[in-house]
């Protein structure tokens, strides 16, 4: 033992292990690029990028919400246009069963006048 109470050995083993950590964090460390302008303009490059896909986003945005505005505007006529289609098979049945019975009404009074005609042709024979 030395004079702190240590033991001889672990003095070099804790040595040793720090070496080799250092080591590693060299290894892993990224070196700095020695143009930075090429990075700058990179950067810039990219920001300009982000910047133009992202008008191009809130564009494409504004589009489907018009679109979807559409759409809704589109049903709401296509729903109103069914009612008044709905309206309008009705008044068509209603009217095809006036119609029905105006026929059955003609057809009685052609009936008559058919009768009557007779009579007077009989009367006139007399």
């Amino acid at each position: 033992m030395n004079l702190f109470g240590k033991k001889k050995g672990v003095r070099k083993k804790l040595t040793k292990h720090r070496a080799k950590h250092r080591a590693r964090e060299k290894k892993s460390r990224v070196k700095p690029i020695k143009n930075s302008g090429m990075l700058k303009e990179a950067i810039f490059d990219i920001d300009r990028e982000i910047s133009s896909l992202n008008k191009k986003r809130n564009e494409l945005d504004f589009q489907i919400k018009s679109v979807d505005k559409n759409v809704s505007n589109s049903q709401l006529v296509e729903k109103r246009l069914q009612e008044k289609i709905a309206k309008l098979i009705e008044q068509e049945t209603s009217l095809k069963e006036k119609k029905k019975n105006i026929i059955a009404d003609q057809e009685k009074l052609s009936e008559k006048l058919s009768k009557v005609q007779k009579i007077k042709y009989e009367l006139g024979d007399i």
